[in-house]
């Protein structure tokens, strides 16, 4: 029994000598993965702060409702959008449903001419020209010009009829556009109620908060201010683009799937995987997503080929510090931000840069894989930079939006994003 009991011991110290060596190989990988994850719950962190470290539950309640607002301006906006372009399509409709009625009128009558014409000429008949002919060369002009008439008489009528055709058709489709318009009003008027009624909750909920929250909501209240500026300054663009893809499509707008857009990574040699949070929103009202995993520093490049439709700096009250601690300017929002139109029926946003570090400007053309900027952290970035920690908040807020009846509403850009 005390042999087996040795043995049993050794067994278990050859196994714990065998471990402990492979530990040992692997002590160094252990680690660096260590770090890894550490990095990772960290910036995980950081996306959560950002969310709710200066949030009450009130501002959150008021976060929410803005948001809300935010959805139903914008599908108000298309609503306004698409009434406009269905008016001008029934009024063209109209138009061109007046014109078919009066040539298909006017080849009614010629027809009506002609059958009073074949009827007033009584007995005479086809055959009784041609036996009437004076010689052969007589019989064959008659000949020619009777299978002329007959040949006009036959494509009179199939004209007639397919003038007919087209109008009735023209016509359902002007009954079809005008129920469409009618719908579109009533889904307006409706949206419009709601959000009346969610902007006065939204500000009685205002009025209860305290000064430091107001102070806050007032910040992120500039915040949506500067998206609907954008916005609307991106409309007329959207406009001119839509009429390019038509006549580069024959008259249609594409919609590509997110997978056959063929964007790039907008950081070189990074992935998904360098983003904390997969999901979208990540919290009510974020437009984008947030690339925050080991980019300090890191190149920003245009995900493909396009013309740059935005450059700027929004300065505001937001203190920004560089790798020195020492202040390079206030900004608030997207702070230095950066917005690519890629011909293709959509646009990429690029915000919170390094200060100074854009290299485009408008109405530049750029490359698929060219550096734009440097990853960084200006503008509504939590947590907030300071002198002793100027990296904190460091991402590059990356958006994606397509074309939609004369706008640019955003979407879920992960689907666009290889890795």
């Amino acid at each position: 029994m005390k042999k087996k009991i040795i043995a049993f011991f050794l067994a278990v110290l050859i196994l714990f000598v065998e471990s402990y060596y492979t530990f040992a190989a692997t002590k160094v990988e252990l680690t660096n993965q260590k770090s890894e994850l550490d990095d990772k719950i960290s910036s995980t962190k950081n996306q959560i702060d950002q969310v709710e470290e200066n949030l009450s539950g009130a501002i959150k309640e008021v976060q929410d409702l803005a948001s809300q607002i935010a959805t139903y301006e914008s599908a108000i906006s298309e609503l306004n959008n698409k009434i406009e372009t269905v008016s001008n399509d029934i009024t063209k409709s109209e138009n061109d449903i007046a014109q078919k009625e009066k040539e298909t009128n006017e080849k009614q009558e010629l027809l009506n001419r002609r059958l009073i014409a074949i009827y007033e000429s009584g007995n005479v008949s086809y055959l009784d020209m041609l036996l009437t002919s004076s010689d052969l060369s007589d019989f064959l002009s008659k000949y020619y010009l009777i299978s002329e008439i007959a040949e006009y008489d036959t494509n009179l009528i199939i004209s007639l009829k397919e003038a007919k055709e087209e109008l009735e058709q023209a016509k359902i489709k002007l009954e079809e556009d005008k129920k469409s318009l009618e719908n579109a009003k009533q889904e307006q008027v409706e949206k419009q109620d709601t959000l009346k009624k969610i902007k006065a909750e939204k500000d009685s909920k205002v009025a209860s908060l305290n000064s430091e929250e107001k102070a806050l909501q007032d910040e992120l209240e500039q915040f949506e201010r500067d998206k609907k500026k954008i916005e609307a300054d991106l409309a007329e663009i959207a406009k001119q683009e839509e009429e390019a893809l038509r006549k580069a499509n024959g008259g249609v707008i594409p919609n590509l799937p997110p997978s056959a857009c063929g964007y790039i990574f907008p950081i070189p040699g990074f992935s998904k995987a360098n983003i904390a949070t997969k999901t979208f929103p990540s919290y009510s009202g974020h437009t984008g997503v947030d690339i925050n995993i080991n980019v300090r520093g890191k190149q920003v490049v245009a995900v493909k080929d396009g013309t740059v439709t935005k450059s700027e700096a929004m300065t505001g009250s937001i203190p920004n510090y560089g790798t020195d601690g020492n202040y390079v300017g206030s900004y608030r929002s997207f702070g230095e931000y950066i917005a690519i139109n890629h011909h293709d029926g959509t646009m990429t946003y690029y915000c919170h840069l390094r200060a100074g570090s854009r290299m485009v400007s408008v109405g530049q053309e750029v490359k698929q894989g060219q550096v734009i900027g440097y990853v960084g952290n200006t503008g509504n970035c939590q947590p907030r930079p300071s002198p002793s920690n100027p990296y904190a908040g460091t991402h590059l807020h990356f958006e994606v939006h397509v074309l939609r009846n004369g706008s640019w509403p955003v979407v879920n850009p992960l689907g666009y994003l290889p890795g």
